[in-house]
Parts: structure tokens; sequence; C-alpha cells
């Protein structure tokens, strides 16, 4: 047997592509498509005005599978559809989109569409190929690719799991670029999808009538009906990507040489053509869950299971906690079973219970745990009783209902601390022990400072303190406040204030591209961070600055000639280095340190 495995398609790179009708009809409705090979991303439209946008951008995630040489590959494609109509003639074209992936953008291409009178526009159908003569070829897939559905059991019992599965075959007939539409809708079930990751689907042979296909199960759920009677299961819709063989139109020929030319040697046309497939419809009979004989307790649980109950203390002091842990095990609709209830006895005060799930999908359905860990806390000592806990349940498979339960607990406890708020605890899910006792308090011993009676806070010097000095406190903050926002109108003060803190900033920049010999950009930083130093500093705009000026606006603002001749030095030798080939990390050192200098040197001079 051939044994073929499923993998990932990775591609070179991120592809945004368009597409749409090229000739439409005034009044037609049509599709603009923008479809890119990658999950995530912020997709940007395009600004349409030619055309009157009736709905999107709609988003559509499809899975894609390939059949290539007896491997299966997988990928995930998301389109963004429009809907547009064509209200006037003309040639338009409607600019490009563009999608942001992981920091990269990537536009598409712009789309021409010509716009024409009615009734003038060539349809071809789907399914059939253009020759170069004009004329449709016409091709047929029969039954060389097909997608089927299968279901476990066509007459379950309300509640029972059900499983589904849609198969795609082919025989001899490569395909790709398989989508599927609402693959996972089922309406009127309780759904779990039973493939959980697609790279482990393992294509197979299978003969149906003498033919043999290659078979990839494409999805896998159980399905739990919520109701009783008739329900369907719409069938699905397949499009891919066929390379048939098509029988062009040829005229007539000698009947003794028509077998020869008509022979695949010399016959053998491919041709890529989209086609469109449908699964079979499936319809279930759910039979509804008897009456006669329901158990009082039975809250909806249908399939096999069992319970398993443990007590982490049976011996225990009033205000101490008590964890009874039930664990539901089994196979049908576990994560829909209601939690069990325990009667506990008046004197114990109980809590939420936690509940923690093991569940786990197989090909023949789901399957596992649930674990349910009631808390309780007695508040008076005694002996008592709890349990046995029950679950009532419907077994499909025998017809009958049935009850299953866990051993009986008996617990005892003894007089505890008579102080309140001693609350003691070993299990788990406590994180709402309530803490007693708050409205009684005991009396009090020991020292304590007291004071005078009839002396009170009422007029003294210390009252009238406390009186005005929220007022005071007030009166400031609304002053510092004042003089914040003055200070940030004021552009030229916050630019200067900022000004070094920004200049170093580009200087740690430049000292990273340094580390990894980048010359261009290290260069294009040292010579951002001493331009913007300057033009921050001394509010000067950028447009007044250059080599041939900056003495002059240097010197108007006091700056030393020292320093003026070290900012023009520095920028000379960005200049001169990165436009001079082979130049040593020794020269970028000094241009950075030059850097450091002049901008140290005019925070000293202005501080003098």
């Amino acid at each position: 047997m051939m044994m073929m495995f499923i993998t990932g398609i990775h591609a070179d790179e991120v592809r945004l592509t368009a597409s749409a009708r090229s000739v439409v009809s005034v009044g037609d409705r049509f599709q603009l498509t923008y479809t890119v090979n990658t999950k995530g991303g912020q997709f940007s439209g395009p600004e349409i005005s030619d055309f009157r946008v009736l709905s999107g951008p709609n988003i559509s995630t499809s899975q894609n599978y390939q059949v290539i040489n007896g491997k299966m590959s997988a990928s995930t494609t998301v389109s963004y559809i429009y809907y547009l109509q064509a209200f006037k003639n003309g040639s338009f074209e409607i600019p490009p989109a563009s999608i942001e992936v992981n920091g990269a953008k990537i536009k598409s291409k712009a789309v021409s569409i010509e716009v024409v009178q009615s009734n003038t526009v060539p349809k071809t159908k789907q399914g059939a190929q253009t020759n170069n003569n004009g004329q449709a070829e016409a091709v047929n897939t029969g039954d060389d690719v097909f997608l089927k559905a299968y279901v476990s059991n066509r007459n379950p019992y309300q509640g029972e799991q059900v499983v589904v599965s849609y198969k795609i075959f082919t025989a001899n007939v490569p395909i790709s670029d398989i989508d599927i539409e609402n693959l996972a809708s089922f309406p009127g079930f309780w759904a779990t999808n039973l493939i959980t990751d697609r790279q482990q689907i393992e294509p197979k042979q299978e003969v149906i009538d003498g033919t043999e296909y290659l078979t990839g199960e494409l999805y896998k759920a159980a399905l739990f009906p919520q109701k009783s009677g008739e329900i369907n299961i719409a069938a699905k819709k397949l499009n891919c990507t066929a390379q048939v063989r098509t029988q062009g139109n040829r005229k007539a020929r000698d009947p003794f040489f028509d077998s020869f030319f008509d022979d695949p040697f010399f016959n053998n046309q491919y041709q890529n053509v989209r086609i469109e497939m449908e699964s079979n419809p499936i319809k279930l009979n759910v039979k509804p869950l008897p009456i006669d004989k329901k158990p009082a307790g039975f809250s909806g649980a249908v399939g096999r299971f069992s319970i398993r109950a443990s007590i982490d203390n049976a011996n225990l002091l009033t205000n101490d906690a008590v964890t009874i842990k039930l664990i539901i095990s089994g196979s049908g609709n576990l994560e829909l079973i209601n939690t069990p209830e325990i009667n506990w006895p008046p004197d114990f005060e109980t809590y939420e219970p936690k509940i923690t799930k093991n569940i786990k999908t197989t090909a023949s359905g789901v399957s596992g745990s649930r674990t349910f860990e009631f808390l309780a806390i007695p508040r008076s000592a005694g002996d008592f009783s709890v349990g046995p806990i029950e679950l009532s349940y419907f077994d499909p498979a025998t017809g009958k209902y049935k009850t299953v339960s866990s051993e009986k607990f008996e617990i005892h406890v003894e007089k505890g601390e008579q102080s309140s708020n001693s609350v003691t605890y070993s299990g788990v899910a406590q994180e709402d022990i309530m803490y007693l006792g708050q409205d009684i308090r005991y009396i009090k011993t020991g020292t304590f400072v007291l004071s005078n009676k009839g002396q009170y806070l009422f007029a003294t010097p210390l009252y009238y303190m406390l009186l005005t000095a929220p007022v005071v406190m007030l009166a400031l903050l609304s002053l510092l406040i004042i003089n914040s926002r003055k200070k940030k109108s004021n552009v030229a003060l916050v630019r200067n204030r900022k000004a070094t803190k920004v200049a170093r900033k580009n200087l740690k920049i430049a000292n990273q591209f340094l580390k990894s010999q980048q010359r261009e950009e290290f260069y294009t930083e040292v010579s951002r961070a001493l331009w913007g130093y300057l033009s921050d500093k001394f509010n000067i705009p950028l447009s007044d600055l250059s080599m041939d000026t900056i003495r002059e606006r240097l010197s108007e603002k006091n700056v030393s000639e020292e320093s003026i001749d070290t900012f023009i030095e520095g920028l000379n030798k960005c200049e001169f280095a990165r436009f001079a080939p082979g130049e040593s990390t020794n020269l970028m050192n000094e241009i950075y340190q030059g850097a450091i200098m002049f901008i140290s040197r005019i925070e000293s001079e202005l501080k003098s």
C-alpha cells in the first residue's frame, strides 16, 4: 500500500492578488476579490468611486488542499470580497489594495474593468475551457473527483453522539486549490471537531466498484442532536482545480484513422479547469428519549459513564474545610452534563464547585472525564453522613436509563477553638471561603491610651489647620497645573528641553549600526542627531540650517567658534565617509565620539 503524508504549504513570500471580471455590463453585479496566502494582517481596501459598493469587504477564510504525485498538502487563504455594481459606461481602474503582515506592507495590482452596454458580455459556463479557435471544449470529470459524507448512525437518540466525516475521492486526476464552504456548520447539533491537527491527515487508497481512489478525510466531527425528529445536514459545496483531458471538436476523418488519432497517446490535451461539486446531504431521524422509567435525577446525560468520589478528610474540627472530589468519566455528551447535587447537612456551609475537564477527541468520538471539587465547612460538631452521589444517564446502546452512585461518606466533626476568625482548610478551590464573626467581638484586654473626658478637637488650632489644609493644597495644585500648561504651550521651550534626549536617542541607534557595521545607516543617524539637536536646542528651523549658513546662525546664538568648528568638522566627516569606499571602523568611532563631545560641550556652555 502506498502511504502519503500531508504537509503545510509554505509560500516563499506573502502575496496579495486581486481578481474580478474584466468586462461587465451596466447594471451588472460582480465580485472584486483580494486574496492573501497567509492568516492575520491589517487589510486596507482601495478607494472605489466608479462603481457602487453593495457590500464589503467580507472576510472569508478557507482551507486549501493539494494532491500532487500522491502527496497531499494544506494551507490557509484569506479572501476580502467586495460586491460591486456597474452604473456607467467606460474603462475604469480600481487602485491597488494593501495588507500589512509582520510589519511589511504588501500591495496588490490595480484592476482594470471595462463597462459596456447590456447584453454584450460573453458568458462562459463553469467547467469549460476555450481553445485557440474560440470554440468551447467540453470537460467532464465524471466520477473521478467527488466529495462524500459519511455518518456513523442515521437513527440516533436525542443527545447521542454521532460521528460525521467528509472525504474527497480522486482517481488519476491531479487536484489543487480545494475550498469548502460552511464545513463546520451543523444547525441543530452541538458539534466538536475531531481533527484538531490537519497536518496529521494521512490520505489512503480505497477501491469503489473496481476503481481505485486516493482519499483524504477533510473534516470529521462529533455531533450531538439537540432535538428529536428529522434533521437534515445540508450538502457541503467544494470547489477545486482539476487537471483533466479535454476533447476538442475535430472534422470528420476516415473511419480507419479515427480510432488511431483518438488514442490517448496522440490526443492527450490536458487543461486546468475549476470545478464545483457537492457532497451528499445527510438526513437523520432523531429518536426522542423515552419518558417512562426516566429517573427523577436525570439531567440530559447520554452515553456511557461511571463516577468515582473521594474525600480529603473525614475527621476534622469545626470551621475546617472538607473537599469531596467527584470524577465523571466515559464517552458521550460529557460537556453537557450538569453539576451533580450533593445533599450536605444543614450545619455545613457550601460553595460553588471547581470544575476541570480532560476531554479527548479521537477518530471514534469524544471521551474523557470531568472533575468536580465540592468544598464545605462544618460550623457545628457532630457526626454527619454525605452521599451517596448519584448520576442518571441514558445508555443508547441498550435503550435504557441507568444510575451510578458513589460511596457514602461518614464525617466526624469535633468542636474547635472558640476564636471566630480561626478558619482552616486543606482542600482546593477554597479562594471563596468567607470570614465569619465580624459582627460580634470579644472583650479586649491589655493597656490602652486614654484621654480625659471633655477634651475635643473642635475649635483647637489643630482643627483650623486641618480645615484650611485642603484649600491651600488645592491652590498650590492649581498653580502647578497652570504653570505646566504654560510650559507645554511654549513649543520652543519644549523642544529645547527634549533636544538632548532626542539626540542621545538617535546616537544610541547610531551606536547599534556602528556595532553591526551598517555604514550608511550609521552616518544617517549621526547626521540626524546633530542637525536635530541644533534645530531643537536653539529653535532654528531645519530649513534654515545648511553647511553655508550654520556658522552664521550659531554665532547669532552665542555658540563658541570652537564648538562651531567641531560641529562642521563632524558633518564634513560624515558626508565624506558616507561616499568614500573602504573606510575603517576607526573613522566611524571617531565620528561617533565627536558627536557626543559636541553635544556635551554645548550643554556645558549653556549651563555656564
